[in-house]
């Protein structure tokens, strides 16, 4: 798969102090499989990245916020530097810890205490240390007290300070904290803000996720490559456009759980399912050489079950239209075939080409913006009573099912609950009746939102329950006889 941009090291170190937020940045990097991962866990306080005996398995940058002595920064995680790396993936991961390097205030360069200090560690410090960055040598896996002598062989490498930690079971990481805080720059740090919309891309693996992601950044966020699986870590990219201040994420592909090799993949794709409980809205990428598969369906249910909001990306357009595909056909036969993907919006766009992507940001919005809609009740009556009036409801058993009125109960999605004569057995095809009618009237047909619909049984009409509420206000506001004689 084709890169979606380039972007010099300046440009990305800039990039990369703007997603911290005026925060200072500590940057930890190191050989692969010294422990980075494990003590960037340790730092900011939960499981965010991978951690795997298997060599080179973070490969993005993963950046976390942490607090010490009242000092708040940002910790990046990054590859290993393999400086003579032979394979291009491990290529790019090296020069994202470069221009991680090159965006900190404050470089932690980690070191394996049980395999000792090395020819490689020398050369990657002495790169490091080539960028003026302040940085604290940590020699990891030092997991008892009767181990601190091994620390001492880097000091051999000119470290000014070193410092035993044991990432694993945390001996060493309060002084190493300690050590970091005294290192950060002086200027005060911008409040953390919540951005207006959490959105993920999920997929099957080598769909284009990443290199979607690094088309809306407009430089290479995530590294991209042929091989399915490249992507391991959720990455997060928070993202300003249209007006709207997004955090995007990218997470591993999801394959069906038979075809999952090896508890990496396995890691990677359970992070993946926690990426989708944090987002908002998911933008499901699939091949759109391919088809809508049987994946890609699963994973939209999962999407659905987790009410989330939804857009469809077809990605490969380019590659689809070359074979003959057209548009209107494959939406009518994914929504035949699916029909409960009717409410996510469908997008083509080639990554490559950049076709396309500019409406997805646009139906993101939309999508987050009737996730969290809010309707008055007077209007979702004035709805009812039209569809009441246009079709009368069905027979349940041997009595005719009776609406008496709708309020809604909830957003994010929307829920509406119906009080009802009856509340079970009520048909599906009617339940399906009334979200199409609510869905037309409401303005969210195609808006990428569940609309979930409740039945409530009671007795009275809305008028009936209006009434009679604005009769007991009106009560509780006259003046009560006195009982005084």
């Amino acid at each position: 798969m084709a890169r979606a941009s380039k972007t010099t090291a300046a440009e990305a170190s800039r990039i990369v102090a703007q997603a911290a937020a005026g925060l200072p940045v500590v940057a930890l990097v190191g050989r692969v499989n010294v422990g980075k991962s494990t003590l960037f866990n340790r730092i900011v306080g939960r499981g965010r990245a991978i951690v795997s005996p298997i060599a080179g398995t973070t490969r993005d940058l993963n950046l976390g916020r942490a607090t010490h002595n009242d000092r708040e920064f940002v910790v990046v995680d990054s590859g290993g530097l393999e400086l003579y790396a032979a394979r291009p993936v491990t290529e790019r991961a090296v020069a994202e810890a470069l221009r991680a390097v090159a965006a900190a205030d404050v470089v932690v360069f980690v070191i394996d205490g049980r395999g000792g200090v090395i020819s490689a560690d020398a050369e990657a410090l002495a790169l490091v240390r080539e960028t003026g960055r302040p940085t604290l040598v940590a020699v990891n896996k030092i997991d008892n007290h009767g181990q601190e002598g091994a620390a001492a062989e880097a000091y051999a490498l000119g470290a000014a300070e070193v410092v035993a930690v044991s990432a694993a079971h945390g001996l060493g990481v309060e002084q190493l904290l300690d050590a970091i805080v005294a290192r950060l720059p002086a200027h005060a740090a911008a409040p953390q803000t919540r951005p207006d919309l959490r959105v993920a891309l999920i997929g099957r693996p080598n769909v284009g996720k990443s290199s979607l992601l690094n088309r809306l950044a407009g430089f290479d966020r995530s590294i991209v490559d042929d091989r399915p699986g490249t992507t391991r870590d959720p990455v997060d990219l928070r993202l300003n456009a249209g007006g709207r201040d997004l955090l995007l994420m990218d997470t591993a592909g999801i394959r069906r759980p038979t075809r999952i090799e090896g508890g990496l993949e396995q890691f990677s794709a359970g992070r993946a399912i926690e990426t989708i409980r944090r987002a908002e809205v998911l933008i499901l990428v699939i091949d759109a050489a391919e088809g809508v598969t049987d994946q890609d369906a699963r994973l939209a249910r999962v999407v659905e079950n987790h009410d989330r909001a939804m857009v469809i990306v077809c990605n490969k357009w380019d590659v689809a239209a070359r074979a003959g595909k057209r548009a209107p056909v494959f939406v009518r036969d994914a929504y035949d075939r699916h029909p409960f993907l009717e409410y996510a919006p469908m997008l083509f766009t080639s990554a490559v080409t950049g076709d396309g992507v500019e409406r997805l940001i646009p139906a993101t919005a939309r999508a987050g913006d009737a996730w969290h809609a809010s309707f008055q009740t007077a209007h979702l009556n004035r709805v009812l009573a039209e569809t009441l009036a246009a079709t009368d409801p069905p027979l349940v058993g041997r009595r005719r099912l009776r609406l008496m009125y709708v309020t809604q109960t909830g957003s994010a999605p929307p829920r509406f609950t119906f009080f009802t004569n009856l509340e079970r057995d009520i048909p599906v095809h009617y339940v399906r009746f009334l979200e199409n009618r609510f869905r037309a009237a409401l303005e969210l047909e195609n808006a990428g939102t569940p609309l979930r619909l409740e039945f409530r049984r009671t007795g009275r009409s809305w008028t009936e329950s209006r009434d009679r509420a604005a009769g007991a206000a009106a009560a509780g506001s006259r003046p009560r006889p006195s009982r005084e004689r």
